[in-house]
């Protein structure tokens, strides 16, 4: 049995049909048009409102049409599908401000700064063409940023570029912008590490040198396993093997020493000093070098420390510093000597101008031999300090009394504690140095309510019998100003050259201002000291005077002012004296100028031929 076909056969029906397809499809199409007339009308009254903000392809529109011009297109619209009855729609006549063309466009939005770098820099306003500048708070440069630019030329002035920026601030580049500075986008190969032995064998010599470790320290059993689990590979070398790898690095360091010495134009100031081990059967002598760079910094390096047999005269003592002197080629760059005040040392001055470092000293060797400000400090301080050798005495072995046992240690903290003293231990001093004296009669002068309390606890009235706190008051207040002289000119991280005359002229109008103190020990000091320092200062000290006139705080008139308090009937000898040394050393490196200008034109010229 066939089966029917659904579709109708007949003609009119399928004319039928489509009729009725294309009549729904042009009510439909009406019935958009007419919702489509209505959003177009909305959107523009929006657009009317200055709240409201519709995109340039609403709808296929151009937002800026007028309700005319709308108007005009639905009507057009309804003619294209046949509708010749155009309904008139009162459209409201609205007035639209005319608007540039150029604000039509959109806004850019503000670039965000998110770079660190913004933060040491001041963005200025946008421009017309969308540049800003960015202003550098350090140094004021500017650069042109904006219209995609990056911030990578405000890292690099910030980096390396802006000489203002403090140190501490300055950011380290990472491993990315090495990379993009190199102009490689590509990752940096990874070096292969290789083991070196000797390069191994280096830094533990230096290490060895640094901390003053012992040779033999390479044969302490964990030592060796600790290196053992660092790098297995690492053989320890012996005792012998180590010894020699850190002279091999004294001799490069030697070396390198001695170029830096040759390719320096400055002068060099020495000091030496001796030493005994403790049984006294040797000596020792050390020899520092000083000097400034061409960076005006202040430097000083440890040129020789080597045994001196004895005895210890002038001529043998001369004979060693000379002999260091020529070995570093620095005995023709000399300008002075300072060393200690002892007659071995006088003779050993005497016996260096005689012989050939004279001709190249300056001002003829007037300024060569100096004298230590410290020492002379400290054998000032010491003859006056006799006077009160047995208070002072007294005090020390108070002070050893109470740390020679625990149980006494006790009984002071509960003194300190009664009393409410400061929470000090005692202490005593080095005899042979007087600062260490000062600061040990300072110690007991605060804790004296502490000691007396102890002597009562201890059951030991002895202990501060004959103990006179005002006096040690007084003798206090007179140190003080040698103590702070001491400070100044112990000095190692500045020059301390300048500072010496106007120090040591306090020191002495402090001497003679002790004559008229109460106490009489303390005048009777005050004679003792001045015999002391008129032995070693008579006259003042010519170039510690020429320092003074030099440094720009001080000049001329500082130097004046002391000379007349100290040696009013001395005056007009000693600064023609000074003015003649100041002339002479001008004369000295004038000549030296010249000299050096010479070398140049000469090597320039040859350089040009």
């Amino acid at each position: 049995m066939a089966m029917a076909d659904p579709t109708p056969k007949c003609d009119d029906c399928n004319s039928q049909g489509r009729s009725l397809v294309d009549s729904l499809i042009a009510m439909i199409t009406d019935e958009v048009k007419s919702r489509f007339s209505i959003l177009v009308m909305e959107n523009t009254e929006c657009a009317s409102e200055p709240d409201l903000e519709l995109s340039e392809d609403s709808f296929g529109l151009d937002p800026n049409y007028t309700p005319e011009e709308i108007q005009r297109v639905q009507n057009e619209a309804r003619q294209a599908d046949g509708d010749t009855q155009v309904p008139q729609t009162q459209v409201p006549q609205t007035e639209v401000p005319q608007t540039d063309p150029e604000s039509t466009k959109k806004r850019k939005k503000r670039e965000k700064m998110t770079s660190k770098y913004w933060q040491y820099f001041i963005r200025g306003e946008t421009k017309e063409d969308g540049f800003y500048e960015a202003k550098c708070k350090f140094c004021g440069h500017t650069y042109d940023m904006g219209n995609g630019r990056g911030t990578g030329s405000l890292m690099h002035h910030f980096i390396k570029a802006c000489e203002k920026v403090p140190k501490a601030m300055r950011h380290k580049p990472s491993a990315l912008q090495k990379m993009l500075q190199a102009g490689t986008t590509t990752a940096p190969a990874l070096d292969v590490w290789e083991f070196n032995q000797m390069k191994c064998r280096k830094g533990l010599a230096r290490m060895v040198v640094a901390h003053d470790y012992p040779f033999n320290c390479v044969n302490h059993y964990f030592l060796r396993e600790f290196l053992r689990d660092l790098q297995p590979q690492f053989k320890v070398p012996s005792r012998n093997t180590l010894r020699a790898d850190c002279l091999n690095i004294y001799a490069e360091e030697k070396d390198m020493l001695y170029d830096l010495f040759s390719k320096l134009d400055c002068k060099f100031s020495f000091t030496s000093d001796l030493w005994s081990n403790k049984g006294r059967d040797r000596g020792f002598m050390a020899l520092t070098c000083h000097y400034i760079d061409e960076s005006w910094k202040l430097h000083k390096r440890v040129i020789a420390f080597c045994p001196l047999p004895s005895p210890h005269t002038g001529k043998n003592i001369a004979d060693a510093i000379y002999e260091k002197l020529v070995l570093w080629n620095l005995d023709k760059k000399a300008l002075c000597l300072v060393l200690d005040s002892s007659s071995a040392n006088d003779a050993c001055v005497k016996e260096l101008l005689s012989g050939p470092i004279l001709d190249t000293l300056p001002a003829d060797g007037q300024l060569f031999h100096q004298r230590c400000g410290c020492h002379v400090l400290n054998l000032i301080v010491q003859d006056g300090l006799d006077v009160l050798d047995g208070e002072i005495k007294t005090i020390r072995e108070t002070m050893k009394y109470i740390r020679h046992s625990q149980s006494r240690m006790e009984k002071f903290k509960r003194a300190v504690a009664q009393v409410k003293a400061p929470d000090k231990k005692p202490a005593w001093d080095v005899q042979t140095r007087w600062n260490s004296t000062y600061l040990m009669l300072q110690l007991a002068f605060e804790l004296r309510k502490a000691i007396e309390r102890f002597a009562v606890l201890d059951k030991n009235p002895e202990l501060v019998a004959g103990l006179d706190w005002n006096k040690l008051k007084a003798l206090l207040d007179c140190l003080k100003v040698f103590y702070d002289a001491t400070l100044t000119l112990s000095g190692t991280k500045y020059p301390t050259l300048n500072l010496f005359f106007p120090e040591f002229c306090e020191v002495c109008l402090n001497i003679k201002k002790m004559r008229n103190s109460n106490y009489p020990f303390i005048v009777e000091m005050s004679l003792q000291m001045y015999a002391k320092w008129d032995k070693y200062w008579t006259g003042g000290n010519m170039l510690l005077a020429i320092a003074c006139v030099f440094d720009p705080r001080s000049k001329l008139g500082v130097v004046e002012y002391y000379i007349k308090e100290m040696y009013p009937n001395d005056y007009d000898t000693f600064m023609a004296n000074l003015n003649n040394c100041i002339n002479a050393l001008f004369k000295d490196y004038e000549k030296a100028y010249n000299r050096q200008s010479q070398e140049q034109i000469g090597s320039s010229s040859q350089q040009v031929r």
